[in-house]
Parts: structure tokens; sequence; C-alpha cells
């Protein structure tokens, strides 16, 4: 049965049980014919769908009746994130393996609805926190938008909806001062397997973020005169979060004997490591001199946690939030703080990390030396 759709000619006919149309295009470059087809249980479907192919046509969208939300994501995250660092690339991946491919991915991306995305966000929102959600509704919307760009589909579904709040996340934790004292005690035991007892012991004493300390050198460090000075981090480009992030800091007595013993220890991994040996001059790096991710990190944060009998389940940005607790505790003011971590201002420092603010001034690594020679007293 031959028929008019717009301009176009197109033929339907029975198959398998339904109805197919199909348009005829003419030829591809490649010689072959160009005839897109839709299929249906009734012509009127089918009809319908062949309306839109000829309206898609029309705005010079290509149509590909088989594209689906999973193709268009792969597609986004194959050629949308050039020049991202890799650990963005990794958290994408896993946002598109576990909370989008799983859920919407099949939906052909011409059929994806603003409803589909509405109910996709929501059941999300259930069981996953506010970031999860937005982070996944932003790679969903910048997926198809690159797809609009490139002619794949007329408009942006994902942009008509709001991503809601999710479930409240864990909040991040402040050891106690006896649990602070345990966790440095168990740190820099001498005959501990860990390696990495002196980035405890610098963290929690001074309060840098994880991303500095894996990026710091030893041209960075100077044990004479007990300052560590932060000017890099191990995030894409190689910059401190802010520009307020580049800093130099006193640190305590315990910190310059812990990396002392620290850069001692790594000598003597370097001479066995002979010509293996990668010399990026960090101060926190594995066996062969190579940097560390942050699951390695973790993971042996964790063991020294779990050995000091606090548990496996602290994270070494809570090293930070100690500091700051820890501070606040014993006088130190909220504008001083923030100086000490890095921030620009009171606020983050007042929102992200009030565990226990409290008003009055002094200074960071005299108040940690006063705190733990009194602990241990």
């Amino acid at each position: 049965m031959k028929i008019m759709i717009g301009q176009y000619e197109a033929s339907l006919y029975e198959e398998n049980g339904g109805w197919t149309g199909a348009i005829s295009l003419g030829f591809r470059p490649d010689g072959k014919r160009n005839r897109p087809k839709r299929k249906g249980k009734h012509k009127t479907e089918v009809k319908r769908k062949l309306k839109q192919l000829v309206a898609d046509l029309e705005k010079g969208i290509e149509t590909d009746d088989k594209y689906t939300v999973a193709a268009c994501v792969d597609d986004f995250l194959a050629k949308g994130l050039k020049g991202k660092s890799e650990n963005t690339h990794k958290v994408y991946r896993s946002l598109a393996k576990n909370h989008i491919t799983p859920k919407i991915g099949r939906i052909k991306l011409k059929e994806l609805t603003a409803d589909h995305v509405d109910d996709w966000l929501g059941e999300m929102a259930r069981e996953r926190s506010t970031e999860t959600v937005r982070r996944s509704h932003n790679l969903l919307t910048r997926s198809i938008r690159m797809a609009a760009r490139r002619d794949k589909v007329g408009r942006n579904v994902s942009e008509l909806v709001d991503a809601p709040d999710g479930c409240v996340g864990r909040p991040s934790k402040s050891l106690t001062l006896r649990q602070a004292a345990k966790l440095i005690e168990t740190a820099q035991r001498h005959d501990a397997p860990w390696r990495l007892g002196a980035y405890v012991v610098l963290c929690l004493m001074s309060g840098i973020r994880t991303e500095e300390a894996r990026a710091l050198t030893w041209t960075d460090v100077d044990l004479d005169k007990a300052v560590v000075y932060v000017l890099r981090a191990e995030r894409h480009g190689g910059d401190t979060k802010t520009r307020t992030s580049r800093r130099g800091l006193a640190i305590a007595k315990q910190a310059v004997t812990a990396l002392s013993a620290h850069k001692a220890r790594q000598a003597v991994e370097r001479l066995a490591a002979s010509e293996m040996w990668h010399e990026r001059d960090l101060v926190f790096c594995q066996e062969d001199g190579s940097g560390l991710s942050a699951d390695q990190v973790c993971n042996e944060f964790q063991k020294i946690t779990k050995a000091a009998g606090l548990g496996d389940q602290w994270v070494p940005r809570e090293l930070r939030h100690t500091f700051v607790s820890l501070l606040s505790d014993h006088g130190v003011t909220i504008d001083k703080i923030a100086d000490l971590v890095g921030h620009a201002g009171t606020h983050t420092t007042e929102t992200v990390y009030r565990h226990r603010l409290k008003p009055v001034i002094t200074g960071g690594a005299e108040v940690m030396d006063t705190i733990f020679k009194t602990k241990s007293a």
C-alpha cells in the first residue's frame, strides 16, 4: 500500500503479525537504499511513527529508531568528557552503569519523555543521596544535549525536569580527642605493616585535604622550620581547590617527628627499588615512588583505624574534620580555623565543619602540640 506522508512516498505492508512502514529517501553514499522503517501492531500506529519520522527529517534530525538512552549516554562518555580527569570519567561511568542504563537505558531516545525522567529521578531519590540524584540527572541532561547538537533528537526532555532531593547521606564525623590520640599512637607504631602512618599524623594535625597530601612533595616540606607548603593537589590540572588553599602551614612537633621517620624509611625503599624507582619527589607514594590513588589511601587508612580499635567506617577526609573540631574545642576562632584549612571565608567552615565550633583565638600547630601533650600526660 502506497501513501503520502507530507512530500514523501511511503509503503505500508503487513509483516510478522503486525505492520511495517517505510519511506524511500533515495540512496546512501555507499550505494545502498536509504529506506528507514517503522513497525507497529496497527496501521494507525505505524502512520503516526512515519509522520514523526518525516517531522524529524524536516528539522534536520538524523532518525535512528534504535538509538537508545544507553547509547546516547555512552556516546557522551566517549566524546563529551575530553580534557576531564580520570576521576571524573570514573564517576560518570559509575553513574551510567548503576543508575541510568539499568533503569531507562533501553528506552529509545526519541521516545523518552519528561514523565520517564521524572519517574526515574523520583525512584532514585527514595534510595540515593541528593548528590547522586543530581549528578545522574546532570549526566543524562548533558548526554541528550550533545545528541541534540548532533541532530539525533529534537529536544532535551531532561531539561524539563527538576531533580528532587534524595536521601540524606552519611555526614562526615570527627574523632574525639581520646580517639584521635589513639589513632596517632597506632599510626606511629614502629612494627606496623602500613606505610601511611605519617600521612595520618600530618592530616590530623594540620587539616590539609587528602588530595593535597597526596600531591605533597619533599620540596614543599621544611622539617627544620616545621613548615609544609600546600601548593597543589591531586585534582584535574593539579591546582588546589581554591586560591586561598595555597598556603604555608606550621606543623606540630609530632607531625615533624612522623615525617622525619617516614622520610628515612622512604630512603631505604628508594635504594631497594634502584632503577625501578619513579622519581616524583612525592612525600606519600607507593614502594616504587609512584603516586597513590584515593582508594589506596582510604584502604590503608581504614587498616589503621581498625587497628586502633575505631572500626573501618572512617574515611581520610574526616581527619580534616577532626582537626577543625579539636581546634574549635580548644578555643581557636572560626576565622582562624578558616585560614588554617584554606577556606576563603568562614561560611564553609561553619556549615560543613561545624562539629563543635566555639569562639576565642590562638594558633594551629601550637594548639595541636598542647592538645596532644596534655592528652599524653
